[in-house]
């Protein structure tokens, strides 16, 4: 429990009602409860702020009509982040520890205060850093590398040689180092191309669940610090991305291209092999691009436009039919 003047304190905002009003915990506005917080970050859901029965609403301004305590703060989903965080605080790590039935190799070396659990292999030469949590039948393979304060969850693998830093958190299936997909044709099929290179995280990566991330052919893939990844993503050979990069789920980039710093990529992206996009680039959901779009421009649609083109070519083919109607009538009265 707390009370909404003593929340406000946390999340740097304003109280405007009863600031001893006691919450305890949260939810989205449309179900929030009288003990519980909810946030507006958009004026799309100010429509809720008469109807909704929560206790308080964190708002970025003060609306014309609320029911609820308000907490006024400049930055209001940061603010429900930090009370969400109240709230439900992070899981309990697991005691340091290696359970009964896990295999390391004599020759693997493993750092103090690791929890490693059931049924996970660590090959020979890898290393396991302080701290790190590495969840249920997990693969680390010979001489791979993680970092300390690492947390792995179950059924990941990470591949001979690759390199994983510091306060990285693989989500469950994620796969690191697999090959890359290199084939030669020849007369009688194709003759695979050995996939020589490594993978390499940087700090304070977070990749999804079923995430690949593929070995280099030769010399590194890499993800650099503080690259956010969706579930369900292909990141192929030699492709590298830039800090702090986010990109949504099953989006696939294709080999030895390389991606800037702060880039924003929506869901179900496709980016084409041997370019380089510039910082900040962002991609609606579905884009298929082919070239840098330049830095900083926002793009849609494929092949992938300025956000504003393709906007206007969406609208219009919605009246192509109208349109060929029309034309087709004219044609007519030109040959009569």
């Amino acid at each position: 429990m707390i009370t909404a003047t003593e929340l406000a304190k946390i999340i740097d905002a304003e109280v405007v009602g009863d600031g001893s009003l006691e919450l305890h915990g949260v939810a989205k506005i449309e179900e929030a409860k009288s003990d519980e917080v909810a946030f507006v970050a958009n004026r799309n859901y100010f429509k809720f702020l008469d109807t909704t029965d929560a206790g308080a609403v964190i708002v970025g301004e003060i609306p014309d009509v609320a029911r609820s305590v308000c907490l006024v703060t400049q930055e209001p989903y940061i603010g429900f982040l930090k009370a969400l965080r109240l709230f439900h605080p992070e899981q309990t790590r697991p005691s340091p520890g290696i359970h009964s039935t896990v295999t390391i190799s004599p020759q693997a070396r493993v750092s103090e205060n690791v929890s490693i659990g059931p049924l996970c292999v660590i090959e020979e030469d890898a290393e396991i850093g302080e701290g790190t949590i590495i969840r249920a039948q997990c693969y680390i393979g010979n001489g791979a590398k993680i970092g300390n304060d690492c947390l792995i969850y179950s059924h990941v693998t990470i591949r001979e040689q690759c390199r994983i830093g510091n306060h990285v958190i693989l989500q469950d299936g994620v796969v690191i180092g697999s090959d890359g997909f290199g084939f030669a044709p020849q007369d009688q099929g194709y003759l695979k191309v050995p996939q020589v290179g490594i993978v390499v995280i940087e700090d304070d990566v977070e990749i999804g669940a079923n995430t690949t991330v593929d070995r280099a052919t030769l010399g590194e893939t890499r993800i650099r610090k503080g690259v956010k990844l969706d579930n369900l993503i292909q990141i192929a050979h030699n492709v590298e991305i830039g800090e702090n990069t986010v990109i949504a789920a099953q989006t696939g980039i294709a080999g030895s291209t390389k991606l800037g710093k702060g880039i924003m990529l929506g869901g179900q992206v496709a980016i084409n092999g041997h370019i380089n996009i510039s910082d900040g680039v962002m991609a609606a959901a579905r884009s298929g691009i082919s070239k840098d779009p330049g830095e900083k421009t926002i793009v849609g649609g494929t092949p992938a436009r300025e956000i504003g083109t393709w906007r206007r070519i969406e609208a219009s083919l919605s009246r192509l039919p109208e349109l060929i109607r029309r034309v087709k009538a004219l044609e007519k009265k030109i040959d009569k």
